[in-house]
C-alpha cells in the first residue's frame, strides 16, 4: 500500500473512532439550556426540584458543558440548615466504652442545672447506618431509658467534615446522658462534642415539592396506613402531615420510603400540640405513613406538604458564551475539579441565574430505538474491523521500520 493511501486511511479510521467518542458524550438522559450570560463572574444555577429528581442521589452524573462540548467545574452546594456556635452550651463527653454487652456507651454529663428535651450530637461525617438507645441517670450508675431506636442521620450541617444529629426526647433532669449504640461489636460514629443550643436552630432554604396525592386506609389492626405518592423521584427534605382527629392526640408514627421494599426513614409522634413537621432524607416516588391509633378513633391526614432543600452549582461562566446542563446517567461517576479549592471565593455573591425546562437527549433516545440499535450493531462491527487493519498496517509498519533500520546498520558497516 502507497504511503498516500495509508494516511488516508488512517485519516478514516481516526474519523471513525471521533465519532464514537463524540456518541459517547451523548450519554446523559436530559439536557437543559441555562441563561445567556451576560457577564463574566461566578453564578448559582439552582436546581429544580424535576431536576433533581432526575439525578443520581449524589448529584455525580451532572456537568456543565459549553457550547464546544468542553466541561465547565463547577461546585455542589445545599441550603443545609446551620447554627451559630456562639449560642452553644457544650456538654462534657465523660466516657466512650465497649461494655459487657458489646455495645458502646457514651456517657455525657449535663452542664446546666435544669431540664431539657433535646440533645445536639456534632458528629465526624458518616454514610453508615446507626440506630441507638438514650438513657438518664442522676450518679451515672443508675440507667433509666428515656428514648429508644434513635436513627442518625444528616440533618444538620456544622461544616464540610461534620454533621449534627438532634435528639428530641421528652423533657428530663437527668445530671447525665447515655447514648447506647445498637448491635453487637458494631463500631460507634464519632461524637466530637454534644449539647444544646440557647436560641432555636436556624432552618436552610426549602424549595416546595409538588402535592403528593394521598391514600388511607383505617385497618383492623388499630393502624392507620397513608400512601404518599408524588409524581417523580423526588427527594425530600422536610414533610408536614396535617391531620383532623380528636381534639387532643398524640399517636406514634413510622415513615417509610417505598421502592419495592419498605425502607424505614422515621419514628416520632404526630399530635395536636405540634405542627407535625419533621426533618428527613429521602428519595422516593412513594413513602408509607403508619400511624398507630391503639384504642382510639383514626386519625384523618388531610394533607401533606413536602420540601427539599435548595440546591445549586457555583460555576465561573463567561459573557457571550451558551451553556447546557446536562444530567442522568446512572453509569456516571463524581467529577472532580480544582474549583472546589476556591470555594470561598465562588460563594461571594454570585449571581442567580436559571435552567430553562429541560428535554431527553435526542440522540440517546433515537440510539434505545430498535432501528438504531442495529446501527449501532452494525458500526460496532466497523469499528472492529477498522480496529483490526489499524492493528495489521501498525504491525507492518513497524516491521518495514525494523528491517530499513538493520539495512542502514549494515550499509554502515560496510
Amino acid at each position: 500500500m502507497k504511503k498516500t493511501s495509508r494516511y488516508k486511511f488512517y485519516i478514516v479510521a481516526f474519523g471513525i473512532l471521533s465519532g464514537l467518542l463524540a456518541h459517547s458524550q451523548n450519554k446523559f438522559a436530559y439536557k437543559a439550556v441555562i441563561d445567556s450570560i451576560k457577564e463574566t463572574k461566578f453564578y448559582k444555577i439552582n436546581l429544580s426540584p424535576a431536576i433533581v429528581a432526575k439525578c443520581k442521589p449524589g448529584f455525580e452524573d451532572i456537568r456543565i458543558l459549553d457550547e464546544d462540548g468542553k466541561q465547565v467545574s463547577y461546585i455542589l452546594k445545599n441550603d443545609l440548615p446551620v447554627f451559630q456556635t456562639e449560642n452553644f452550651i457544650e456538654f462534657p463527653i465523660v466516657k466512650t466504652i465497649k461494655e459487657k454487652d458489646k455495645q458502646t456507651h457514651v456517657t455525657i454529663q449535663s452542664s446546666i442545672n435544669k431540664s431539657i428535651d433535646n440533645l445536639l450530637l456534632f458528629v465526624k461525617n458518616t454514610e453508615a447506618h446507626r440506630t441507638f438507645n438514650i438513657s438518664g441517670s442522676v450518679d451515672s450508675t443508675h440507667w433509666f431509658v428515656i428514648k429508644e431506636n434513635i436513627y442518625l442521620d444528616n440533618s444538620f450541617k456544622a461544616e464540610d467534615e461534620t454533621i449534627i444529629q438532634s435528639i428530641s426526647f421528652p423533657p428530663s433532669n437527668y445530671s447525665y446522658f447515655q447514648l447506647t449504640i445498637l448491635g453487637e461489636d458494631v463500631l460507634s460514629f464519632n461524637i466530637i462534642k454534644a449539647g444544646i443550643f440557647k436560641e432555636d436552630l436556624m432552618y436552610g432554604g426549602y424549595i416546595p415539592l409538588p402535592t403528593p396525592a394521598i391514600f388511607q386506609k383505617d385497618s383492623s389492626n388499630k393502624t392507620s396506613y397513608i400512601r404518599i405518592r408524588f409524581g417523580d423521584q423526588y427527594l425530600v427534605n422536610k414533610i408536614t402531615f396535617y391531620v383532623d382527629g380528636a381534639k387532643y392526640f398524640k399517636r406514634k408514627f413510622s415513615l417509610f420510603k417505598q421502592d419495592g421494599k419498605d425502607d424505614f426513614l422515621l419514628e416520632g409522634y404526630v399530635s395536636s400540640e405540634t405542627t407535625n413537621e419533621f426533618i428527613i432524607n429521602g428519595r422516593s416516588g412513594q413513602f408509607l405513613l403508619a400511624i398507630n391509633n391503639e384504642d382510639n378513633v383514626p386519625l384523618k391526614v388531610n394533607a401533606v406538604g413536602a420540601l427539599q432543600l435548595n440546591t445549586y452549582l457555583l460555576t465561573y461562566l463567561e459573557a457571550g458564551k451558551r451553556y447546557f446542563l446536562n444530567f442522568g446517567d446512572s453509569a456516571t461517576l463524581a467529577p472532580k475539579y480544582d474549583l472546589e479549592f476556591f470555594s470561598d471565593s465562588a460563594n461571594k455573591n454570585p449571581s442567580e441565574i436559571s435552567v430553562n425546562s429541560f428535554e431527553k437527549n435526542k440522540i440517546l433516545s433515537a440510539a434505545n430505538t430498535p432501528s438504531s440499535k442495529n446501527n449501532k450493531l452494525l458500526l460496532w462491527i466497523i469499528i472492529g474491523i477498522v480496529l483490526v487493519v489499524l492493528c495489521f498496517f501498525t504491525i507492518k509498519m513497524m516491521d518495514e521500520v525494523r528491517k530499513k533500520s538493520e539495512k542502514d546498520l549494515h550499509n554502515n558497516k560496510q
